[in-house]
């Protein structure tokens, strides 16, 4: 055995206003779930609410403007992994969307309401979310326990 020790993954990540960007979410939330011994349900969880939030800053926050940045810092804690993502978008509380109060079923595919579904994923895979409007950004966090 070598005296060499792995690298550590960056706690944060900062992404760009694209949606290709994306793709750097996914091997980011491996390496920090290796290191934190995260089953694979939890990061999936993860990896699922962190690339819905983040789609929803580039298409609506920024509104697909390339180039505007977007953070998403990992805390990890005894049994759980906290995630912010902080944005510079107009303000946007997510919580704030109620939730699609059950009703008659569509009668076709046509018919389904759009949008919110991403919200409500996350509210189903999140632990808990959080909401802050910062001075001139968003700031979500949400939090996933992690039971090893």
């Amino acid at each position: 055995m070598s005296g060499e020790t792995a690298a550590k993954s960056e706690p944060r990540l900062t992404i760009q206003s694209r949606l290709d960007d994306l793709a750097l979410l996914w091997p980011w939330i491996e390496s920090l779930s290796a290191e934190n011994a995260v089953p694979a349900d939890t990061q999936f969880a993860i990896c699922v609410c962190l690339e819905e939030a983040l789609s929803n800053v580039i298409r609506h926050g920024y509104r697909d403007q390339p180039g505007r940045p977007i953070t998403i810092e990992c805390a990890p804690g005894t049994d759980e992994l906290v995630f912010t993502v902080e944005d510079q978008a107009p303000a946007f509380d997510p919580l704030a969307v109620a939730e699609n109060a059950p009703g008659a079923a569509p009668a076709s595919i046509a018919d389904f309401p759009l949008g919110g579904r991403g919200i409500r994923l996350m509210r189903k895979f999140a632990g808990s979310l959080a909401y802050q409007r910062l001075p001139g950004g968003n700031r979500l966090t949400m939090r996933f326990t992690v039971q090893r």
